[in-house]
């Protein structure tokens, strides 16, 4: 319902964007797909700085994450695949690379965002090697710590009906 309503205020927006929680203003706005707003962010495409209007186009491109409470400036670009984290905020006309996440007043890169790479399942299961192995080490340990408990849970039990029967 809101993507409608800030389609028709003008926004360039799609309906896969979540933008309800923040701060949108309606003109000089392009949104790309897969946009999400963290509640309480403030995207502006005009300020007012001293005695200085600013009013520039704010673009945000696919699949970029905002965090709560950011402020982006008038004239920010934000590349794709990027992240931008809380309490941060960008400077006015300030470009963000594609693909990094970005942290801090004004934002700075971070590190590179792998959060949108694919990645052959190979290579995540290359590093767990024998699956049953671990398996059968988790159960062990599993095992081994329940049966610790119940050593211990025994043990009170004994000695509160030693303090009742000797008390």
């Amino acid at each position: 319902m809101d993507n409608i309503c800030f389609k028709l205020l003008g926004v360039k927006t799609k309906f896969s964007n979540s933008l309800f929680e923040g701060w949108v203003d309606t003109e000089f706005m392009e949104f790309g797909k897969n946009v999400v707003i963290g509640q309480g962010a403030i995207v502006q495409s005009s300020v007012i700085i001293g005695n200085f209007l600013i009013i520039r186009k704010t673009v945000i491109e696919e699949n970029v994450r905002v965090g709560a409470h950011v402020i982006i400036m008038p004239g920010t670009h934000i590349g794709k695949n990027c992240i931008l984290n809380t309490w941060s905020s960008t400077m006015v006309g300030q470009e963000l690379k594609e693909g990094w996440i970005y942290n801090g007043s004004p934002a700075k890169e971070f590190k590179k965002n792998r959060f949108f790479e694919d990645i052959p399942i190979e290579k995540l299961t290359k590093t767990i090697g024998d699956m049953d192995g671990l398996l059968k080490k988790y159960d062990e340990q599993r095992v081994a710590r329940v049966l610790k408990e119940r050593k211990s849970l025994k043990r009170k039990d004994k000695e509160e009906k030693t303090k009742k029967e000797n008390g």
